[in-house]
């Protein structure tokens, strides 16, 4: 370890896996089920889709999510589990 301007620097530390940090509950959905999300503006609805873009990526879990907003709805998008 250093310190360079009162940040310290580590060495040999690991990356965190991505998918072990769960803002949304993408793991514990069924086929069929749905959350809804109420998104504060068009930065946090795009967070949404695409978390559920790399939800999709994962061939291994074999998993579809689609993300739709929610009629007469501003920022509300609803996320389902297709597969």
């Amino acid at each position: 370890m250093r310190v360079s301007n009162e940040i310290e620097i580590f060495d040999d530390m690991p990356i965190p896996h991505r998918a072990e940090r769960h803002s949304y509950p993408f793991p514990e959905l069924d086929v069929g089920q749905c959350f809804v999300v109420e998104c504060e503006d068009r930065k946090h609805e795009r967070s949404v889709r695409s978390s559920a873009t790399r939800w999709n990526r994962d061939k291994e879990l074999n998993r579809r999510f689609i993300v739709r907003r929610l009629p007469n709805t501003e920022f509300h998008v609803g996320v389902w589990r297709i597969s």
